[in-house]
């Protein structure tokens, strides 16, 4: 017989579990959404990715490829090496699904093209402009020329303000010859067609072997800008929100792994790069490793930096853009917020 005041054993058992029950589904009630995981099925499982030269910046992209991380999250991307400005102009055509570059989008948009972007990689500017032989500084480039890729792209921008930062004034103390790709100014400088060139790895790397002088890295002037930044229209971002997410899940595994599995990244550097040789191979993981970005929001600045750079003939009405009217950054919050960026190790 119990005596008043006891309980059995199972009486005890039944109050402790509801008690927990009820606590638990009261801290359920209270707690802040961490919001599920955003992002559904893609509605667009084909898309194609363009990337503008082949160099170790855009190794996140190809690691992601690679390694199947595109596929993981439902999509069949197709990767597609194009000029900068065409990647441009194939995005706001709607002939590609997402560029993956510098500045161009921003030039689109002063134009009055419906483009932003949603997230970057690397935001300043990580190039070296390198001299032919005889030229030892780049003050020694007064009246000479340098090669660079297209106008207005991410190493053009390069080149004009780490002129400008070491006292040069680009177009009129030093002619800039517009070339199309990194591997073509490499040439233009080994062939005597132009004084200097600006870079990047491997092609920096080749530069040294082949006893040309380092004149500036570009790098080390922490210079905010668009490298590699992920943009698309407004009409996509709204109409395949789920593919975007899909890409950017992607993207952000193909950085982290990049970053951790130096094997992984220098595998894909060695394809995409087309290096045959591991020395070079090790130099453009090197020179690219510390750059990658672990956190993908846009900033402002970068974009802010890309307007003080252009022509105010071309583009008056940049003098009073607004940068936040050229990114969107909603995605990357979203993926934050989820807890999903933080599993992967990025802020």
């Amino acid at each position: 017989m119990v005596k008043e005041g006891e309980m059995t054993s199972s009486k005890l058992s039944f109050v402790t579990t509801s008690v927990l029950l009820a606590s638990f589904l009261v801290m359920s009630a209270a707690a802040p959404a961490c919001a599920a995981e955003p992002g559904g099925k893609p509605e667009k499982s084909d898309v194609v990715v363009t990337y503008a030269q082949p160099s170790g910046a855009f190794t996140p992209i190809w690691v992601a490829y690679e390694a199947g991380l595109f596929k993981k999250y439902g999509l069949n991307a197709k990767l597609q090496l194009l000029t900068p400005q065409v990647s441009a102009q194939a995005v706001v055509s709607e002939e590609a699904d997402f560029y993956t570059d510098g500045p161009d989008l921003i030039n689109a948009r002063l134009r009055g093209g419906q483009v932003k972007y949603f997230a970057g990689t690397i935001q300043q500017l990580v190039f070296e402009i390198w001299g032919a032989k005889e030229i030892k500084t780049i003050q020694e480039l007064k009246g000479k020329t340098v090669a660079a890729s297209t106008p207005r792209a991410a190493l053009d921008t390069a080149t004009r303000e780490a002129l400008r930062k070491n006292g040069l004034v680009p177009d009129k103390d030093v002619q800039i010859l517009y070339v199309q790709t990194v591997p073509a100014i490499l040439s233009s400088i080994i062939g005597g067609r132009t004084a200097a060139g600006t870079l990047s790895a491997p092609n920096t790397l080749k530069a040294r072997d082949a006893g040309l002088n380092l004149l500036v890295d570009i790098g080390k002037l922490n210079i905010p800008a668009f490298q590699v930044a992920y943009g698309t229209t407004e009409r996509y971002l709204k109409n395949n929100p789920n593919t975007v997410y899909a890409f950017l899940k992607a993207i952000a595994e193909g950085v982290v792994l990049s970053r951790k599995d130096a094997g992984v990244a220098k595998k894909a550097i060695a394809k995409y790069a087309k290096i045959d040789d591991g020395p070079t191979v090790d130099g453009t993981y090197e020179a690219f490793a510390p750059y990658w970005a672990m956190s993908l929001a846009v900033r402002a600045e970068a974009i802010k930096g890309q307007f003080d750079y252009l022509d105010d003939k071309e583009f008056p009405n940049a003098k009073n853009a607004d940068p936040r009217d050229f990114y969107d950054n909603s995605f990357v919050d979203a993926l934050t917020k989820s807890g999903f960026l933080k599993s992967l190790g990025m802020k």
